[in-house]
């Protein structure tokens, strides 16, 4: 509503201070004898704002098991044998005497390394997408039963 209209339709005047208003230089009308009725609507805007949808949590944990591998490895035997000899000794080999043989095995070292085996890259991408939102909408309608017969009407460009 603007002054000067009421929701019964009657015509009220309005303050001096309000005089020339929204007229046009060159009006032939003086405001007292004009009625202005602005006509309202609702526009649907819609935008976009960011907001947590969630969150990708990455967590290393360790799990322990037991592992079995084959290695191979060498030792060495002895083996003794007595031989039957039938000959004359000399009197320098004649003795005590001792001798030593080492044997030789191989024995299994064990040694553990970290290797990295896998690495875990996360990544966010943008994907677009679209959305149809529906809203209620007002608009004013503005109708005019003129039972006078002396008015023209107007175009909305001829204000």
């Amino acid at each position: 509503m603007v002054e000067g209209d009421t929701e019964s339709g009657e015509f009220r005047g309005h303050a001096a201070d309000n005089e020339g208003v929204n007229q046009r230089s060159g009006d032939d009308l003086e405001d007292e004898d004009e009625l202005r009725v602005q006509r309202s609507e609702e526009e649907l805007r819609a935008g976009v704002r960011e907001r947590e949808a969630g969150q990708v949590n990455v967590r290393k944990r360790v799990r322990t098991e037991r592992e079995r591998i084959a290695v191979p490895k060498k030792r060495e035997e002895v083996s003794v044998d007595r031989v039957p000899v039938d000959r004359d000794a000399s009197p320098g080999e004649i003795g005590e005497d001792e001798v030593s043989v080492p044997v030789v095995e191989e024995e299994v070292v064990v040694d553990k390394k970290p290797v990295v085996k896998e690495e875990v890259r996360v990544r966010k991408e943008v994907a677009q997408d679209e959305e149809i939102v529906e809203e209620d909408v007002r608009k004013e309608e503005v109708d005019v039963d003129d039972a006078s017969g002396t008015s023209r009407r107007r175009n909305d460009g001829d204000v």
